[in-house]
């Protein structure tokens, strides 16, 4: 009789913890109930960073055809389209050696994004001053392997702000 006391006991415990409400978060967004269609042209590059615009494009649109949630089309297709500027990116040293020269370096990133309705023009959602930063390290009397090594940290910014991006339009953030 003990035991069908205990077990009917941690049941009861159990579904009441179960609905305290603790849920997945929506994901979808109530301005996108109609939406199937995304266009994602060049972003627009007010850095001095070459092909910084190609870089933040490219990742963007990655992250919207692998999560499978709406079709990448053409502008001319798209029922919304995202519009994006690499807003500025300013470059730091953190880390220097003994003789003081620099051995790691942060580079941050600022982007700005809006997504409109093709035909109506309406902005659905929008974002000033996204911001991201990475660190990267300066490799001694190698300026290839350092530029190699700032544009890997660009391109992680840049997928970094794509995934965060993506995930605050779809759930309507």
């Amino acid at each position: 009789m003990k035991k069908i006391s205990i077990v009917f006991f941690i049941g009861v415990i159990s579904m009441i913890a179960a609905g305290c409400g603790y849920h997945r978060a929506q994901l979808n967004n109530p301005l996108l109930a109609n939406v199937h269609t995304m266009a994602i042209p060049y972003f627009k590059n007010k850095t001095f960073e070459p092909e910084a615009e190609k870089i933040f494009t490219n990742a963007f649109m990655n992250e919207f055809i692998e999560s499978r949630k709406l079709q990448m089309v053409g502008t001319n297709e798209a029922d919304v389209i995202l519009y994006g500027t690499v807003r500025s990116l300013k470059e730091e040293s953190i880390g220097y050696n003994e003789n003081d020269k620099s051995i790691d370096n942060i580079l941050q990133m600022v982007i700005d994004l809006q997504l409109e309705e093709r035909t109506t023009g309406k902005v659905l959602w929008k974002r000033k001053g996204m911001r991201h930063g990475e660190d990267y390290p300066i490799l001694d009397n190698d300026i290839q392997a350092s530029e190699a090594s700032k544009r890997m940290a660009l391109q992680k910014i840049a997928k970094d702000l794509a995934e965060r991006a993506h995930d605050s339009i779809m759930m309507g953030f």
